[in-house]
Order: structure tokens, then C-alpha cells, then sequence
């Protein structure tokens, strides 16, 4: 018969034993180590500690899961395993019963009936199984198991224990280590939005070197970090104005992209000298939106030359509100239609038009993100409100006319996010 004074030493012994592997275990980890790294820590000291075989952590992917009384869906990505030939549909098989059940697992006699249906364990080369749940704040974000105990009578009690310590003090290290690793993709995207935003402003007038801003001015509000409106005022010579708008569907990255070669496109025919015909100009943009962007990305524009001298503005239009034009206190009417949008038929033609803009008069040029801006119950800012607007403001400079609609725009919005980017051109002919 057994000393208990000999019981008392092996249980004190055990104690100590547990105590140390646990204090390795946090000391070894944090939560600024990556989630492979923490993994292969923690499997490495339960081995050592319940001296298993195998071992395994895996997570449920991104929350992807529906638990039901039969059926269940994850995806799971295996973190770090101590041998390679653990079955994936070992690892489903456990994760369906830990969805279910948030408990821990043991298993010492493989050939009596056990929870894992389905699995042979003679045939996968496993005697024993101990696994526990990493339970985290936001529910089940994964399991720690361990396979094979070197013991021939399986995994005990206390390694029961020791795994449910471990579990319930390192998924919240884990999750952390996630939400980490998450962060820092963050902020690197936010880095490189920021390249992309700045590199964008280049593409865009500025508005401080234009010699006359009470002739003509321009503002671009993006919804986003980077937005997909471009718009561009460039002096030609003393009387000529050369003057661009467009609107790229969608937004971010893949929108500034088409929005900054469709701007190098015209600033390249524009070095050449300015084209005779704005038609033929768009028809070679056209082509090239076509040719090169994939199925579903267009963009509506407008482009042309003000010509102060004659007071005409001759330009073009694919798919984009035309100019509004104010002039005695009322909205200049016109018959113009505008052409298809760029980008979804190679071989379209496009027609210029003559706008007349008398002495005194005043253009407005903007993207739907003017028009379509919504308040908090729905409504939309709507044309007739940007031609009320634009005889109300009429008197002012064009940089006074940009600031009001901006303003304007805002107080309409109030709370409600900005859905779309805010383009607007004013010119005024003097």
C-alpha cells in the first residue's frame, strides 16, 4: 500500500510541475508575436508537459460559422501542428464538436463508441485524444488539441486540468494576436492609401496657381480616402481655357487609378497643343478606356475650351450632366445631348457642342455626387435645387460659387455620410 505521505509528494510534485509549464507558457508569449509563433509555443510546452505525441491548434476563419442541431459550416486554418499527417477532416470533426459542445474533450479508448462519428482512429494511426475550446470574448475562436499520449494509460485528469488552464488563458492571447496582426494590415493599407490620396492631388489643378480664379475655379471633395471625380483647369494661351470633368464609377484605389490615366491623357494632348477637334479626342480617350480597364468600369465626361474673346465654350459630353448656365437672373436653356459614356463601346462617335455664354454669365459644371447628395431622411439635393443654387450665388467670384455649393451641399447632407464625390467647376464669362 501506498505511503500518502509518498501520494502527497507525487501530487505536490505534479503541482509544481504544472505551475512551471504554465508560467513558461505566459512567459514565453504575447499578444504582438504573430499567431503562428504564439501557436507553436503553446503546443510545443503541452507536449512537453502532458507528454503527447502530436499536438495541433487551429482557428475558425473570420467567424464563419452556423452551429445546428445536425450541421455545421467553418473554414478552418490550421495555425501550427507538431507532425504534418494529422487528417483536415480531423480538425472538422473537432471543430463541429466544439461548436456544439464548448467543452473539453477526452478520449482514451478509441474503439468504444466516442463523439467524433465518422472517424476510424485505428486506421488514422490515433489512441488518444485530449482537446479544449479557445473560448475568447467573442465566443469559440478555435481548439488546442493533443493526439497520441505516450502513457499507455492516456491522458489523465490532471492533463485535463493542465489543457483547460492553458485554453481558457491563451485564446484570449491568441485572439489578441489576431486582432493585431489585423491592425497592423490597417494601418499599413492606411499608408498606402495615403501615398495613393497624395499621389492623386497632383493630378489635380491647383487652384492657387490659376491666374484668374474669379474667371474660373474648381473643388473635388472625395466620399473616400481617394475618390474616383477628377476635374482640370488648364490656361492655354490669353483667351483660351481648357476645361475637364469627369466622374469614374466606384471608388478607391481602382477608380483614382482609371481617374489618373484618363487626366494624363488629356494633359499629354494638351502639351501637344490643343486638339482642333474635341470630338476626335474623345474618341481616341474612348478607345483606350475600352482597350484597357475590364468589363463594367466606365467613366462619364466633359471637356473642352472656354474661350473668354468669343464667349463660347466648345466642348464634348459622354454620359455627364451638361453645364448649367446662369445668366439676368435666369437658367440658360439648351438642346444638347450628351454621348455615351467612356468606356463600354470602342467604335462610338462623339459630337461637339457651341455653348454661347454671354457677358456677365455664369457655367456650372458637376458630378452627380452634387445632384444625388442625400440628407438623413433619403432626399436628394436634386438639379433643380443646383439651378436655384447657381442663380443664387451667380454674383459671386467662381471661387465663391465652389465654396457656397460645397456649403450648401454640407447643410443639406447634415448627418448623413457623403455617398458620393462633390465635383464642381464654376467659369465666369466677364
Amino acid at each position: 500500500m501506498a505511503d500518502p505521505a509518498d501520494k502527497e509528494l507525487v501530487r505536490l510534485r505534479n503541482a509544481v510541475a504544472e505551475l512551471s509549464s504554465l508560467n513558461e507558457i505566459s512567459s514565453a508569449i504575447n499578444s504582438s508575436m504573430s499567431v503562428e509563433k504564439i501557436s507553436s509555443i503553446i503546443v510545443d510546452k503541452c507536449l512537453k508537459h502532458t507528454n503527447a505525441a502530436q499536438g495541433v491548434i487551429f482557428l475558425l476563419d473570420d467567424k464563419e460559422v452556423t452551429e445546428g442541431p445536425d450541421q455545421f459550416t467553418t473554414f478552418v486554418r490550421r495555425m501550427y501542428d507538431s507532425r504534418e499527417d494529422i487528417p483536415f477532416h480531423m480538425h472538422m470533426s473537432l471543430a463541429g464538436f466544439m461548436i456544439k459542445n464548448k467543452q473539453l474533450l477526452i478520449i482514451n479508448s478509441p474503439q468504444e463508441k466516442h463523439p467524433l462519428v465518422g472517424l476510424n482512429f485505428e486506421k488514422l494511426g490515433i489512441n488518444s485524444v485530449l482537446a479544449t475550446p479557445l473560448l475568447a470574448q467573442n465566443g469559440l475562436i478555435g481548439v488546442l488539441a493533443l493526439f497520441n499520449k505516450r502513457d499507455q494509460s492516456g491522458f489523465s485528469s490532471t492533463d485535463k486540468r493542465f489543457l483547460g488552464i492553458v485554453g481558457t488563458q491563451c485564446a484570449q492571447v491568441v485572439e489578441g494576436a489576431r486582432l493585431y496582426a489585423q491592425e497592423r494590415k490597417l494601418i499599413a493599407l492606411h499608408d498606402e492609401l495615403e501615398i495613393a490620396r497624395n499621389i492623386q492631388r497632383q493630378f489635380l489643378p491647383k487652384m492657387a496657381q490659376i491666374p484668374d480664379c474669379n474667371a474660373c475655379f474648381g473643388i473635388n471633395l472625395p466620399a473616400k480616402e481617394i475618390g474616383g471625380d477628377f476635374f482640370d483647369i488648364v490656361p492655354c494661351n490669353e483667351d483660351e481655357i481648357f476645361i475637364s470633368i469627369g466622374d469614374v464609377v466606384g471608388k478607391g484605389v481602382p477608380a483614382a487609378l482609371l481617374m489618373a490615366n484618363t487626366q494624363a491623357v488629356l494633359r499629354s494632348q494638351l502639351r501637344q497643343g490643343q486638339p482642333a477637334d474635341f470630338s476626335v479626342l474623345a474618341g481616341s480617350l474612348n478607345h483606350l478606356v475600352c482597350e484597357f480597364t475590364s468589363p463594367g468600369q466606365f467613366i462619364t465626361g466633359l471637356f473642352g475650351a472656354f474661350n473668354r474673346k468669343s464667349r463660347e465654350f466648345k466642348f464634348i459630353s459622354a454620359g455627364h450632366p451638361m453645364p448649367v448656365v446662369a445668366h439676368n437672373g435666369k437658367i440658360q436653356s439648351h438642346t444638347f445631348e450628351s454621348d455615351i459614356v467612356f468606356g463600354v463601346m470602342p467604335d462610338i462617335q462623339f459630337h461637339e457642342h457651341t455653348l454661347g455664354l454671354p457677358q456677365n454669365s455664369t457655367m456650372l459644371l458637376f458630378t452627380d455626387g452634387v445632384s444625388e447628395a442625400e440628407n438623413e431622411k433619403g432626399e436628394q439635393f436634386g438639379e433643380q435645387k443646383v439651378g436655384e443654387l447657381l442663380l443664387e450665388f451667380s454674383n459671386l467670384s467662381s471661387k465663391e460659387i465652389c465654396d457656397g455649393f460645397v456649403r450648401r451641399i454640407a447643410e443639406f447632407s447634415g448627418n448623413a455620410p457623403q455617398s458620393d464625390d462633390v465635383t464642381v467647376v464654376v467659369a465666369k464669362s466677364l
